[in-house]
């Protein structure tokens, strides 16, 4: 067994695999861990792109190693819907872009919520999203659920 730390966003997954798995079962673990369609990565090892074909055995990594994934962006940057759920167990659906910035996210939490975007943090994969980057490093894609805390004034 190998594990991979899978760089290249703002989220930093690791993923255990046996050395006799290929690439693409590795993209496929990936996948159901963050949820980026395994036609959308592409993954490299010391400026090395890694085909679905090769296994993790011929990387030698030892017992463990850091694998850059590259996200391809969705064609268009069209929009979708992610689903932003509170504390209290209210899940609102809104409208994004990969590129939409988090600040930008908690302003429009602001105005469908009424909740100040100063007072709200937001969460995927366990991660706190920092305002100045945008959706997309944090692998939020089409239908993800992004957890929303709110703090009062005092």
């Amino acid at each position: 067994m190998v594990l991979l730390v899978i760089s290249g966003g703002q989220v930093v997954p690791e993923i255990e695999m046996p050395i006799s798995a290929t690439i693409l079962q590795l993209k496929e673990r990936i996948e159901a861990v963050i949820n980026i369609l395994v036609l959308r990565q592409t993954l490299s090892f010391n400026d090395n792109v890694l085909r679905n074909d090769q296994t993790i055995d011929e990387f030698n990594f030892g017992k463990f190693a850091t694998v850059v994934l590259d996200v391809q962006p969705l064609a268009g940057q069209p929009k979708f819907n992610i689903f932003v759920q509170s504390s209290a167990e209210e899940v609102t659906a809104i409208s994004v872009r990969e590129t939409t910035l988090v600040a930008a996210l908690k302003r429009k939490i602001e105005k469908s919520c009424g909740v100040l975007a100063k007072n709200v943090s937001l969460y995927h994969l366990s991660k706190e999203m920092e305002d100045e980057f945008p959706l997309c490093a944090y692998y939020v894609c089409p239908g993800s659920e992004v957890e929303m805390t709110i703090s009062m004034d005092i």
